[in-house]
């Protein structure tokens, strides 16, 4: 394969450079040196500076071969690096690079480690014109790694037992992957919404929207919904397939949204939580179709006006049955559920949605 080798990355926050000597003292005071970072990683914690410049000075002699993809991280402004990101392993015959990442701790929960790796992902893609898949892993312990990776879009491909080894010895392997037809731009999430929402921004009630608000639009690949992600001990709910009288589900509407109740038709399929035989959640599943998005076939449905009666609120009600539905969608063998139309995306990534589009009442925003 061609190979365009380790250049400078910048992204909104960041710049991804090569490494240089004089980076070792950041390298063993921010990552290497610190046992909470090295805990998962396959190598272990350095114990002295000399050993991490010793590391560096090879890592830096690599970049001469111009086919090595090795960067170390920096805050836009601040040069110092705070962790790494490589290809750590490549299989030419199936095109295909495995990356491997750390961060210092101080920097960790702030987003930095998958807008790193985004870039990155597009990057090899971008300059490796033959490269068909990019792939990373992770100890099954460190859930949060596994988070870093659905958030720059890579998809999880499934645990393989005791297939790798670090400082904590054998352990279960998290596979996850992109390949290249994966990497679904805006543009194409733009034509997709038109698609399933024909007219949109014609619509009155689209017009009528409040000036400067923001709305969103969620996706959640199915075969990556994981229902023990959120979990709430609810032994007085009952969740199941409302089929009762639907001038009740409408009462229970109206304390909500009352302009939601025109959308609970008789020919749509409604779910609920029950507390007592009294409807205190609910929610439409709402099929879209089937749609063609760069080259692959999805089958899309979704739960829409959720709602939560007010007296039930605040007890995980609302979640607990989208965390039931999801289920659902993806035992009826639905490629992706979608959530339209939402303000509060914060709540829908506690199951795993991440935001594809945003737009106000003139349009689609940048974000």
């Amino acid at each position: 394969m061609n190979t365009v080798g380790t250049r400078t990355i910048e992204t909104e926050r960041l710049v991804l450079r090569r490494y240089r000597i004089e980076d070792a003292e950041d390298m063993y005071g921010n990552w290497t040196s610190d046992e909470e970072v090295t805990k998962f990683m396959p190598w272990p914690t350095h114990e002295s500076v000399d050993f991490t410049r010793l590391l560096l000075t090879e890592w830096v002699s690599y970049y001469e071969d111009g086919g090595t993809y090795n960067w170390g991280i920096t805050l836009k402004g601040d040069d110092h690096v705070i962790g790494n990101i490589a290809v750590v392993s490549k299989n030419e015959n199936i095109r295909s690079f495995e990356i491997g990442y750390c961060l210092s701790r101080k920097c960790w929960g702030k987003g930095i480690m998958p807008e790193a790796l985004k870039a990155v992902i597009l990057y090899l893609f971008d300059g490796e014109k033959d490269l068909n898949q990019i792939t990373a892993t992770h100890d099954t312990r460190n859930e949060k790694s596994g988070h870093v990776m659905q958030k720059a879009g890579m998809h999880f491909e499934g645990v393989i037992r005791e297939s790798k080894l670090n400082a904590q010895g054998l352990h279960d392997t998290a596979y996850y992957s992109v390949i290249r037809s994966d990497l679904v731009t805006r543009k194409q999430y733009e034509d997709l919404f038109m698609e399933m929402h024909q007219n949109f921004f014609e619509r009155e009630y689209v017009r009528n929207t409040e000036e400067g608000k923001v709305a969103s639009e969620m996706l959640l690949r199915l075969q990556e919904f994981d229902s023990s992600k959120y979990a709430k001990d609810l032994p007085d709910v009952t969740f199941g397939f409302y089929d009762g009288p639907l001038d009740v589900l409408h009462e229970a509407v109206k304390k909500v949204n009352p302009n939601w109740v025109k959308n609970f038709t008789e020919d749509m399929r409604f779910y609920c939580a029950l507390v007592e035989g009294k409807i205190a959640s609910f929610c439409i599943i709402d099929d879209f179709g089937t749609h063609e998005v760069n080259g692959m076939t999805w089958k899309i449905a979704g739960p829409g006006c959720v709602g939560t009666v007010p007296e039930y609120r605040d007890r995980g009600l609302g979640l607990t049955m989208i965390s039931h539905v999801t289920k659902i969608l993806r035992d009826e063998f639905y490629d992706y559920s979608y959530i339209f139309y939402t303000y509060v995306d914060k709540w829908y990534e506690k199951l795993g949605y991440t935001t594809i589009l945003k737009w106000d009442k003139h349009g689609f925003v940048d974000f």
